[in-house]
């Protein structure tokens, strides 16, 4: 039995409360891809939900027949070479024999599987998209790529090389990637989809799915402050004590964040140049929200 301090990862069902339009466009998406070819790209905020609604895609791809095949940019390997791309071809290692052996040779150089030298970004691509399209042969593959931005540069080429050619192959692509954000992967021409932050109504049903026993007041302020932002309405309220979930306990002024939260904030801020972060850290700690101020 669970209660209000457990803060395991949330259930499958609570990760898509208030997504009806995006399981609407997904599922559009794999119809069409699995016949005839389709690329769709996500972008939204940090913690929207994206990385969920790629896993939706990936699950229900899987249980109609499809191949899934996939990619996550890390930060670590962002100055590696191909490293995204090995993710996605690495299942497909046992049909590189079918391939032409130029495309094959090129491929494994890239991959890592050879000694000899990398060639043109043209003839791996070419290559990539060789292998993949003979592999939709059997079955509908999808390819599911998180984190964009963090994509080498090697492989988003690649990546957005197959996205913008898989029209009559049964290949999919669906990416994700954050609002506002540059990446090597090239956009132009695939069809788009923003993930928006939740209604007030979703974030109130969120809340009380995961929270039942949370007070009224206390449940109004965390979806004021979360504004929308599902990984924000589930880590708000876990950074709290069970007395002030319950309003037992006065809230803080200022709600802490929680460890998740913290990272993605960090992970915003700390490319930022110096004097930036200075300005933002005055501006936190004057309290008003009022730039001009400073």
């Amino acid at each position: 039995m669970t209660n209000d301090t457990d803060v395991s990862r949330p259930t499958a069902r609570e990760q898509l409360i208030g997504r009806d339009l995006e399981l609407r466009v997904i599922r559009s998406f794999l119809r069409a891809a699995a016949i005839d070819g389709d690329a769709l790209l996500l972008f939204g905020e940090p913690g929207v939900g994206k990385s969920v609604l790629l896993e939706t895609a990936a699950r229900e791809a899987a249980a109609s027949g499809a191949r899934v095949l996939r990619a996550a940019g890390s930060e670590f390997e962002v100055e590696v070479s191909f490293s995204a791309l090995n993710q996605v071809l690495l299942p497909l290692q046992t049909e590189l024999a079918d391939v032409a052996p130029l495309e094959r040779d090129a491929l494994l150089a890239a991959l890592g599987g050879s000694a000899a030298p990398v060639t043109d970004r043209l003839v791996i691509s070419n290559a990539a998209l060789s292998l993949i399209r003979r592999a939709a042969e059997a079955c509908p593959v999808l390819l599911v790529a998180d984190d964009i931005p963090w994509i080498d540069r090697a492989s988003a080429g690649v990546l957005a090389f197959v996205a913008l050619r898989v029209a009559g192959t049964r290949v999919g692509m669906i990416a994700a990637t954050r609002t506002d954000t540059h990446s090597f992967f090239e956009r132009g021409g695939l069809s788009e989809h923003e993930v928006r932050p939740l209604d007030e109504s979703a974030a109130a049903e969120l809340l009380s799915a995961r929270f039942p026993t949370m007070a009224a007041r206390v449940r109004k302020r965390v979806i004021a402050e979360a504004d929308g932002n599902p990984l924000a309405l589930l880590e708000l309220p876990s950074a709290l004590s069970e007395h002030q979930r319950t309003a037992r306990s006065a809230l803080p002024e200022v709600l802490p964040l929680g460890r998740r939260l913290h990272a993605v904030f960090e992970a915003r801020i700390e490319p930022l140049p110096r004097p930036t972060r200075s300005l933002l850290l005055l501006a936190a700690l004057d309290g008003t929200g009022d730039v001009r101020v400073l």
